[in-house]
């Protein structure tokens, strides 16, 4: 019989900020032990996999302990518990091999896919921890489908959502699109219709307008052979219940760190993901291949906001919500892909109080995946210049080298970060570099508009030179009003869809007269042969 223990949780849910952000920072400590004294543990959890319909935990003992019954016991945790805590789920006589298989449950309000399992005992009447905690490591064991990918090309761009049913798009011969979508909208249905959707025992509801832009949306990227990726954004709506209780009170903020504190922000985020997920791997609303979750998590302050307590904690919080995103995506597609976000600030941040360099973030991101079971989630950077206006991307600087110390990466030096996933500790788990989507750049047109086409042709031709780059997105079709105030007119297009000289460079960048354009960018940098330019992966 399963038991459920009311034991101490690493993170205490409460309402008191006081007492979650100190949960937070004793958090990220348990957390900081688990990874680097793992092997102090008696107990290491080897597998940890879906097999049918039941979940394999296969655990070995490096010292057998002295136990009051002789048993070890297993415990599924949801996302912010620590320690020894959670729902046993199994027991067996201590041995140096053990293997615990249980059903999974899946769609079922006992479900364990989402759960992390640790091992424990009984010592002197006290509750010991035999093992770190691992997640579930395949959860496309139990996808519904396996939906074909659309890797064409790495051709793309951000489009403008006015001219979402114009040509454009095919004109410009485009391989991919990136959009977004904010979940705090599509769960917002205090006004016009809903959509019930019911996931794991509890109904759910979806503003019925938002859904629909996404049904149009998707099958149209799809008939015209160009592959989609989602952005999955927590922007704040009326319900709070998704943003995390310390992100509450982070107003100008553009979204927010996702609730991975409280029970009902958990279900809720598992229910939205698996929804999306649902719609749109081949049930009749389109598939949509990639997924990126959140954006630009390094820069908390204004892209993912969480107040500053560490980063340990806020790395620790946004790797809680990526694994019930990844688990819930890659249990409907098994085909899907699915991206963390990061931008340019490498090795150094020009806001320190704001944001941390892409680079620690990354690290502390791996380590933790690794340490709880890694799985194959993939990168999508944001390569801009440094500063964002500036129009050169071909010229390096004292910031911005081909050292793995050099404080930003752009396409100038993107090889640096391609050359960083190659290491061994970064291959995904099946030994293959990890899939790298480029997923936001663009160059201003303000110093004219024969530099920002060079600029854009010597981006997308770095990429096109580099074998670990999956995507290059421009950004963006149109420009932004929001953008102009700060140099940033990054359109192909201006505010009323006019074609820039760079719409016309991006469209024939890879036809047949690309060598025009390509000469012409030569000319406009000031060298004979862009080739001198490029850098080789």
């Amino acid at each position: 019989m399963t038991k459920t223990y009311n034991m101490p949780r690493t993170i205490i849910i409460v309402k008191a900020a006081i007492v979650l952000v100190a949960a937070l920072f004793l958090t990220a400590i348990i957390n900081e032990k688990m990874i680097s004294l793992a092997d102090e543990y008696p107990v290491s959890i080897n597998q940890c996999v879906i097999q049918g319909s039941d979940v394999l935990v296969q655990v070995e003992a490096h010292q057998l302990p002295a136990s009051d019954d002789g048993l070890f016991h297993l415990f599924a945790q949801e996302v912010y518990q620590g320690g020894v805590s959670g729902i046993e789920v199994g027991q067996a006589q201590i041995a140096q091999r053990v293997d615990f298989v249980f059903a999974l449950n899946k769609n079922t309000p006992s479900t364990h896919l989402y759960h992390k399992f640790v091992v424990a005992y009984i010592q002197n009447g006290v509750w010991m921890q035999a093992s770190s905690a691992r997640y579930i490591t395949n959860p496309e064991g139990c996808a519904d489908h396996t939906v074909g990918r659309n890797d064409r090309g790495k051709k793309g761009i951000m489009p403008a959502a006015a001219r979402l049913h114009s040509q454009d798009l095919v004109d410009l011969n485009i391989d991919q699109c990136t959009y977004n979508v904010p979940i705090g909208n599509l769960c917002n249905v205090s006004s016009g219709g809903r959509i019930e959707y019911t996931y794991n025992g509890k109904t759910y509801y979806f503003n019925s307008a938002i859904v629909g832009e996404y049904d149009s949306l998707v099958p149209q990227m799809n008939s015209r052979g160009i592959q989609l990726t989602l952005i999955i954004l927590n922007n704040q709506a009326n319900d709070l219940s998704l943003i995390h209780p310390l992100a509450r009170g982070g107003a100008g903020a553009h979204y927010y760190a996702f609730n991975t504190a409280e029970q009902e922000g958990v279900e809720r985020l598992e229910a939205v993901a698996t929804f999306l997920a649902t719609r749109y791997s081949g049930t009749g609303h389109g598939t949509v291949d990639n997924w990126i979750i959140g954006n630009e998590l390094n820069c908390r302050a204004d892209w993912h906001y969480l107040p500053e307590i560490g980063l340990d904690a806020v790395v620790t919080e946004y790797a809680n919500s990526f694994r019930i995103f990844y688990s819930a995506i890659k249990s409907v597609n098994a085909n899907a892909r699915v991206y963390i976000s990061l931008e340019q600030q490498w090795n150094s941040v020009k806001y320190h109080n704001r944001a941390y360099p892409a680079r620690q973030y990354l690290d502390r991101f791996n380590l933790i995946m690794k340490a709880q079971g890694d799985v194959n989630w993939d990168l999508a950077y944001h390569p801009y210049n440094m500063p964002m206006y500036s129009i050169s991307p071909w010229a390096g600087g004292t910031d911005t080298t081909h050292s793995l110390d050099t404080a930003y990466i752009s396409m100038y030096n993107i090889d640096v970060l391609t050359d960083y996933m190659c290491q061994q500790a970064y291959l995904a788990p099946n030994g293959q570099v990890r899939s790298i989507l480029l997923s936001e750049q663009g160059y201003t047109s303000i110093y004219g508009e024969e530099l920002q086409a060079a600029a854009i042709v010597y981006a997308y031709l770095q990429a096109m030179k580099n074998q670990h780059i999956d995507g290059f997105i421009l950004a963006r079709q149109m420009d932004d009003s929001s953008e102009m105030a700060g140099k940033l007119a990054l359109g192909l297009q201006d505010l009323y869809g006019n074609h820039k000289l760079g719409y016309d460079y991006y469209k024939n960048i890879n036809g047949p007269n690309a060598a025009t354009y390509i000469n012409s960018a030569a000319s406009t940098i000031g060298v004979a042969d862009l080739e001198s330019l490029f850098t080789y992966r």
